[in-house]
């Protein structure tokens, strides 16, 4: 059944995906969560057809420096969660996406620092903690250290 044929579909999880490309997936006028997972890093190259979208969540994006810019140009995204950030390739060109308003990454390795966040996304509350290897950091839902039930652990 094609997704076109689930009119009240809100909220679409697609995961281990094997397409390494948005834009092989057919977007679908009414999903204003999105959540993929793949194999590898994922393109973020048609995010402009999921016209509804306001949370997007991906396991990794393929260039960071297009992913930024994909964001900036879907102005409707508000939540971004990046389960794997790219902490190693950082942005070439360090251009703002103040549209995120909520902000979940994993937190770097050997407790390093997230000030690299603030000026990519103004619009999320970051405070400058570190944390353990693996652990997450969620904004602005959580504080880190408090047991809130999300996926930070600080």
């Amino acid at each position: 059944m094609p997704l076109a044929d689930l009119p009240a579909l809100w909220r679409l999880g697609l995961r281990n995906l094997a397409a390494d490309r948005l834009s092989g997936i057919a977007a679908h006028p009414g999903v204003t969560h999105l959540t993929v997972t793949g194999r590898q890093p994922l393109v973020l190259d048609g995010l402009r057809a999921w016209k509804s979208l306001k949370e997007l969540e991906v396991s990794e994006p393929a260039a960071f420096d297009d992913a930024l810019d994909a964001l900036r140009e879907h102005s409707r995204i508000s939540v971004l969660g990046l389960t794997a950030f790219p902490w190693a390739r950082r942005p070439t060109r360090p251009a703002a996406v103040p549209t995120i308003r909520e902000l979940s990454v994993q937190a770097p390795d050997h407790g390093g620092d997230l000030g690299v966040l603030r000026p990519l996304f103004p619009g999320s509350p970051i405070s400058g903690w570190t944390s353990p290897p693996g652990a997450y950091w969620t904004s602005p839902r959580c504080t880190p250290g408090r047991a809130c039930g999300c996926r930070s652990t600080g």
